[in-house]
């Protein structure tokens, strides 16, 4: 599952090398609000040292956009909340005929990876457990 921080800065950090078929692709990202079902279309540059092992996109959730920049990873998703998020690979060379992510739609090529999303606040704080103790009791009838 990915975390997302609503007004942030968010490092996406994914497996998609190793289902891509294509050398190079351009990667569109579709994350659907689970409650009321919109879908938030954005396209963002892999910034992975490592491509072969993981790959690493920034995606910035930030209000207020305008123009909206969802080319260059820049979004502002819904309400908090899950969402299902889907990664396409494209065909695209590169995205300079386009103007908004949503046009990038037509070039995919095939689904490389699907999951879950939680868009949360920045001041919500996760629950954390304290580590619990490894002895185990077992009843040992006299």
């Amino acid at each position: 599952m990915l975390r997302v921080l609503k007004n942030s800065e968010n490092i996406l950090t994914v497996t998609l090398t190793e289902k891509s078929t294509l050398p190079n692709p351009i990667y569109l990202f579709k994350f659907t609000n689970q409650t009321s079902n919109v879908a938030y279309w954005f396209i963002s540059t892999d910034t992975s040292q490592f491509k072969q092992r993981y790959n690493q996109f920034l995606m910035i959730e930030q209000a207020d956009i305008m123009p909206p920049q969802t080319l260059d990873g820049v979004i502002e998703l819904g309400l908090e909340g899950r969402y299902d998020y889907e990664i396409y690979q494209t065909t695209l060379t590169d995205t300079a005929t386009l103007n908004d992510a949503t046009q990038a739609i037509p070039y995919i090529d095939k689904t490389v990876e699907v999951g879950l999303v939680d868009v949360v606040f920045e001041d919500e704080i996760l629950t954390e457990y304290e580590v619990q103790s490894e002895t185990n009791i077992v009843y040992q009838p006299e």
